[in-house]
């Protein structure tokens, strides 16, 4: 799979845990990343673009996303409820 280097969102408290997320992912996939954040909040509209490409890409690839995820669950080999930290 990718990751994208960078991600781009408007400046909303809603998009902490996304930017939070991806910072995250990048830096165990880079240890030189440590300290850095991979993301950048966009001021005014500039992000809209990107935000269609989301819901398009969500509305696309969710679903088998998430019936891969409770084939898992089905055949034991995942637990929701068993929480790695």
């Amino acid at each position: 799979g990718y990751v994208s280097l960078t991600l781009m969102s408007g400046p909303g408290s809603e998009n902490f845990g996304v930017a939070n997320m991806h910072t995250e992912i990048q830096q165990k996939l880079d240890p030189s990343l440590v300290g850095t954040l991979q993301h950048r909040f966009m001021q005014k509209k500039k992000n809209i673009k990107s935000e269609i490409n989301w819901s398009i890409y969500r509305c696309n690839f969710a679903p088998g996303f998430e019936d891969l995820f409770n084939q898992g669950v089905l055949s034991g080999l995942y637990d929701p409820d068993n929480h790695v930290g």
